[in-house]
This record gives structure tokens, C-alpha cells and sequence, in this order.
């Protein structure tokens, strides 16, 4: 009998085990706490029930019960409640004939009684005024939330922008934070990273692995992820537009700007920022859709010698395209690029970022990868509807496998650019000017070279076919011939 009691017991504890394995405490725990409309039902229905014993209560004579102590009753003044806020005045009809009160006795002048007061009162008086109070405080959220909305309707341009970048700084602190947290909680996981990514040449230290922008321009080899992936990079850079605007001096710039700049970056390396904005003769959708045409390889690119570039659609408004060049005498180039077009009432814009890893391309390790962003906007001009403001920003960042030499060689290179960027050709007015011809590939930095003439290629087609539709959109309407003259 006690082994089998034993056993019995043995099975017991399995299955309590089991019980506390599988019970998820912090799932269970939202049952406990109540909402905003649980309270308020809850609290109805205690005030009916205290309302209906108190009506009960009236008819009985105003006598304690049976068995009732001190301890059931309180005294009326403001301190008998911790939610009262003022004692109850008293209404006197001066009409009325009144029995003057006995004579106090001095015991009872120094020492008054309190009035009894029962305790059901007493909680339904604190229920009123829990329920008033959750009223107010919600009227005050409710009329916070709404203030918040419709102020920045009456707010200036340059106010509503500056509301808005501190809102993404608001957020992006947040995120900063939340970001920390996470690398102290895995601190040793992020120490073996370090170690395995210290090994690629690539890497360097031109990208924080702490930061997001690590975790973000990367692709796993997950189909599902890998588009997931793709549109939140887009979207983020997206959301960057207007503060990277605001940095170059183009955000609503009425005059026309051309400009090229080599920033310094706290690793000691650079960034080059290519800046074009001026206005142009056609409408802001004949302009933007051109230049998407490039953008989503429908327009293929006049590639350098042993170049290869292939396109991945995602969908109408996204493609992702993969290019390699192998320079000769130095290691592969890679230049996987995230493009995404967003049409929208007032603007269209083109968004471009490169990929730093993709999971299903390993190899990518192995060489050289362009850093590079593009914004691309266009917008109607607001008094004339055919004609529109175009602005395009590039910022370039210096590939770590060419270490800059010194300042003259970083000299070469911005002059190189600004003659391919802003060239000399003339140009029909409203149009964009055309970058003048020259081979990139031949600078002393072999990755810099292919990135950069890869994108003086890309660029340069885009300037082509925008002024061929700016062309065709302003020439005259062909004369129909006159008919010849009957003979009859």
C-alpha cells in the first residue's frame, strides 16, 4: 500500500510541475487589473447597493443596531474621509420656528461628540467622488490629446517642422535608450560579436555595431524577412528626408543650389554630399515618374567594363537591385541598393539606400561595399502647376578599403566630382544641367572610383531622360499640313 501511495503521489507532483512549467505568470497578470470602463461598472454597482440599503435604512428608526460598536461609525467633520474635500453646509429656513438647544455642559463644550455617522454613508460619499474625479482626469486627457492635434494646424511651416524634428528627437533618444538596455542586458553576446566582426576589413569603424543603423541595413535570407526588411529601411530613410533637407539648406529653398562637400566623420573618415536643386519646366509627376524609370532598371544603365547589375521587384513601388564590378587590380565591388518611389498628393519622392550585408549573398564579405544614400524629390511650383522644384541629395560615405593618404588626395577627389556633378555643358533653361564626361574608374582609390562612376552613370542617365520629357512636354504642338486644293 505505500509504494503505491508513493507512486500516486509521484504522479501528483509531475503534474504540478508541469502546471507552474507551462502557467505564464505575465500573461495572466493584465487579467487582475481592471479598466477604466470595469471600474466604472464596479463602482455603479457597489453605489446601487449602498443606495438601496440606505433607502431601506430610512424607514427604520434612526437607532443604532443591535451589536453596533464605535468602531462602525465616524465622525462627520471634512477629516473623516480622506477623499472629502469640504463638510456639508447646512440650509436654515429662517421662517422656521426652532427649539434653541439645550445647555452645553463645559465637558461638553471642550470636548464635543461627533455626530454618528454609518459607514455604509461614509463609502458611498467616496465612491461619488472616486467617480467624479475619474470623470475629470479623463475629460483632461481626452482635452490634452485633442489640443496636441488641432494646434498644429494653426502652426507656421517652420514651426510645424521644428515640432516635428523634435518629435523624432523625442523618439529617437527613446529608442537610443532602449537600445542601451539591450546591450547591457546582453553585454556578453555583444563582446562575441565584436570579436567575429573586428575580422571583416569592411566593417571597421565606420559602422557601430550598438547603433540601429547596423541592425537595419542588413537582409536575411528568409524571403518573408528579406522584404520586411527592405521596406523598413526605405521607410526609414523615408522619415529622414526632411530632417537631411533641413541640414543641406534645401528644405522649401526657392533658389537654385548646386554643391559638393567633404564632411569629416568622427572615425576619421568622410562623407561627400552632392546637393542639385533648382526648378525645372514640366509638371512635378512627368519629372518624378522619368526619373523612377531609371531608378527600377526599366532604363538599363550604360555599366563599366566587367560591371554586372540585376533587379529583384518587390512590388511597383519598391525593387531592390545587386551590382559587382571587379576593378582591375583590386577586390570586387559590391552595390546592393534599396529603391522605393512614394507618390503622394503634393510630391513624389525616390528614396535610395544601399544594403551593408545580405545573408543570401556571403561573398559580399569578401570585398569592397558602397555606402551611399539618395533622396529625390519633386513638387509642384505653388503658382504654376507645370512647372516643379526638383532637389536630389547624395550623400556618399568614403569606402574603408581606401584609406584617404592625405588632404590633397581628398582635394582630387571633391574637384573630380564637382567637374562630373555640375558640369559644363550647356543646358536649356528649365532643364537640369548635364554632368560633363569623364572617367571616374581612373582615381587613385580603386573601390572610390568604381562607386563613384557607377553613380555618375546613374545620375547622369536620370538628368537625360528628365530633360528629354521637359523637351518634349514644351514643344510645340506639330501644324497639321493644309489640305491641297480641290481641282474640281
Amino acid at each position: 500500500m505505500s509504494q503505491g501511495t508513493d507512486g500516486e503521489g509521484y504522479d501528483g507532483g509531475q503534474d504540478s510541475n508541469s502546471l507552474d512549467d507551462t502557467w505564464d505568470v505575465m500573461k495572466d497578470l493584465q487579467f487582475l487589473i481592471a479598466t477604466d470602463d470595469q471600474l466604472q461598472d464596479e463602482l455603479a454597482q457597489v453605489w446601487e447597493i449602498l443606495d438601496s440599503d440606505l433607502g431601506a435604512q430610512a424607514l427604520l428608526p434612526s437607532q443604532p443596531f443591535v451589536g453596533e460598536t464605535d468602531s462602525d461609525t465616524v465622525a462627520t467633520s471634512p477629516a473623516s474621509s480622506p477623499l472629502r474635500t469640504s463638510a456639508p453646509v447646512e440650509c436654515v429656513d429662517p421662517d422656521e420656528t426652532t427649539i434653541p438647544p439645550p445647555a452645553l455642559s463645559k465637558r461638553d463644550v471642550e470636548h464635543p461628540k461627533p455626530k454618528a455617522q454609518r459607514s455604509s454613508v461614509r463609502q458611498r460619499e467616496e465612491i461619488l467622488l472616486l467617480r467624479q474625479q475619474i470623470e475629470d482626469l479623463t475629460a483632461k486627457l481626452r482635452a490634452k490629446e485633442t489640443s496636441a492635434v488641432s494646434t498644429t494646424f494653426d502652426m507656421t511651416l517652420w514651426e510645424r517642422t521644428a515640432k516635428l524634428e523634435c518629435i523624432e528627437m523625442k523618439k529617437a533618444l527613446q529608442e537610443n535608450e532602449q537600445l542601451k538596455d539591450a546591450v547591457y542586458q546582453q553585454a556578453t553576446f555583444i563582446d562575441q560579436m565584436q570579436r567575429v566582426f573586428r575580422k571583416k576589413p569592411r566593417i571597421g569603424t565606420n559602422i557601430d555595431i550598438h547603433s540601429e543603423e547596423w541592425q537595419t541595413y542588413k537582409l536575411a535570407a528568409q524571403a518573408s524577412l528579406r522584404e520586411a526588411a527592405i521596406h523598413a529601411i526605405a521607410d526609414r530613410q523615408y522619415r529622414r528626408m526632411q530632417s537631411a533637407f533641413v541640414k543641406a539648406g534645401v528644405f522649401h529653398r526657392e533658389s537654385y543650389l548646386f554643391h559638393i562637400k567633404a564632411n569629416p566623420l568622427p572615425d576619421n573618415s568622410y562623407s561627400l554630399d552632392m546637393i542639385t536643386h533648382l526648378t525645372l519646366d514640366a509638371p512635378f509627376r512627368l519629372v518624378a515618374a522619368q526619373a523612377w524609370q531609371v531608378c527600377n532598371g526599366e532604363l538599363a544603365i550604360d555599366l563599366p567594363d566587367g560591371a554586372t547589375e540585376t533587379f529583384e521587384h518587390i512590388d511597383f513601388y519598391t525593387v531592390y537591385g545587386k551590382l559587382i564590378a571587379r576593378p582591375s587590380g583590386g577586390i570586387p565591388c559590391h552595390s546592393n541598393t534599396i529603391r522605393k518611389y512614394y507618390v503622394e498628393g503634393d510630391r513624389e519622392v525616390i528614396v535610395s539606400r544601399t544594403v551593408l550585408e545580405d545573408a543570401a549573398m556571403p561573398h559580399m564579405s569578401k570585398g569592397a561595399v558602397e555606402n551611399r544614400t539618395m533622396w529625390l524629390q519633386v513638387m509642384p511650383l505653388p503658382d504654376d502647376p507645370n512647372r516643379c522644384r526638383f532637389t536630389m541629395l547624395q550623400v556618399l560615405i568614403w569606402p574603408v578599403e581606401d584609406p584617404i593618404r592625405d588632404d590633397d588626395g581628398l582635394d582630387d577627389v571633391v574637384e573630380a566630382m564637382k567637374y562630373v556633378c555640375f558640369g559644363h555643358e550647356l543646358a536649356r533653361a528649365g532643364t537640369i544641367p548635364m554632368a560633363a564626361q569623364m572617367d571616374l574608374t581612373q582615381l587613385p582609390y580603386p573601390s572610390m572610383g568604381v562607386f563613384a562612376e557607377r553613380g555618375r552613370r546613374f545620375v547622369r542617365l536620370i538628368k537625360a531622360k528628365v530633360n528629354e520629357a521637359i523637351v518634349n512636354f514644351n514643344a510645340p504642338p506639330p501644324v497639321a499640313p493644309h489640305a491641297a486644293p480641290s481641282t474640281q
